[in-house]
């Protein structure tokens, strides 16, 4: 097993769910265009960007969260970048088609929208706190002959 590509599998997903949530999606749909008219095509195209940036995100998660995973297999490190790799499954495969579905009946305005927004959010945070405590955990042991236990 590889300690290296385990933390280093975790700390750039740390670093892109960061940089996604608090750069990325909040400089592309900033205050000025989520206050435009739903039907505004700036609106729409913000959006679809922001959608576009969280389904290429969910995708490396998925990956790297594999790897992540199967550089500590048989140990308990292993479960955190698994369920980190769940929350994506679930954005990917649930609440993004979801959302997408709503966005394109118009419902974007829908507490149905609201809530599968803050779903979507509440995932990416999820990520975010197992892959730092895995990190952290992983850094913190690498001390020992056996860093990822």
């Amino acid at each position: 097993m590889n300690a290296r590509i385990y933390l280093l599998c975790c700390s750039i997903l740390i670093g892109a769910d960061i940089f996604f949530a608090a750069v990325a999606a909040p400089a592309v749909f900033s205050r000025a265009i989520a206050g435009l008219p739903r039907d505004d095509v700036r609106r729409q195209m913000a959006a679809d960007a922001v959608g576009t940036m969280l389904a290429r995100l969910d995708a490396a998660t998925l990956v790297l969260c594999a790897v992540a995973a199967l550089s500590a297999f048989g140990r308990r490190a292993a479960l955190l970048p698994l369920a980190a790799g769940l929350c994506a499954l679930a954005s990917s495969a649930w609440v993004t088609p979801a959302i997408r579905a709503l966005r394109a009946a118009g419902e974007t305005g829908s507490p149905r929208f609201r809530t599968l927004h803050g779903i979507s959010s509440g995932l990416v945070l999820v990520e975010i706190v197992l892959l730092a405590v895995a990190a952290w955990t992983a850094a913190g042991s690498a001390r020992t002959t056996d860093p990822i236990r």
